[in-house]
Order: C-alpha cells, then sequence, then structure tokens
C-alpha cells in the first residue's frame, strides 16, 4: 500500500476506536447485602459524630428563625390590608 491508501485507513480506525470509546458505563448495581452494609456503614457515620443531634439542632434553630419571618411577613400584610381599607372608608 502507498502512503495515500494508508491515511484513510488510520483515519477509519481512529474515529472507530473513539466512537466505541465514549459509551457510558452501566449504573452501579447493588445486591440487597451490600445495600445494607452501605446503610449501616452510613447510620454509623451519621450517628457516631454526633451529627444526627446537630442536624436536629440546626433544623429547629432554623424553624423557629422561619416561622418567626412568616408571622412578620404576614403582620405587615394584614396591617397594609387594614389600612388600605381604612382609607376606603374614611371617605
Amino acid at each position: 500500500m502507498n502512503k495515500k491508501g494508508l491515511v484513510p485507513v488510520f483515519v477509519f480506525l481512529l474515529l472507530s476506536i473513539w466512537a466505541f470509546s465514549c459509551g457510558e458505563k452501566p449504573p452501579l448495581r447493588l445486591t440487597t447485602t451490600q445495600r445494607d452494609q452501605v446503610d449501616t456503614l452510613y447510620l454509623r457515620a451519621i450517628n457516631q459524630g454526633g451529627l444526627s443531634a446537630e442536624m436536629d439542632s440546626l433544623c429547629s434553630g432554623t424553624q423557629a428563625a422561619k416561622i418567626q419571618h412568616l408571622v412578620d411577613s404576614m403582620l405587615q400584610v394584614r396591617r397594609k390590608e387594614e389600612e388600605d381599607l381604612r382609607k376606603r372608608y374614611s371617605r
């Protein structure tokens, strides 16, 4: 083969290799035993460092702040409505 015939073959081989190498890997499939082991390790990691108690305290703290913000927002809306009603019927 001469050099002119070798170039298209080389390009074809490179494109073939490139096309077949880009496939996605299949998703990881765990058995029931493996899933139980992963769950156990996860729960140990969460409970060991006291993370669950810390997460609970963070959630309760943010919940109290969110409720206070919602109450304040509702009060502002109600006061605005009351003010609008007073203006409308005071004329």
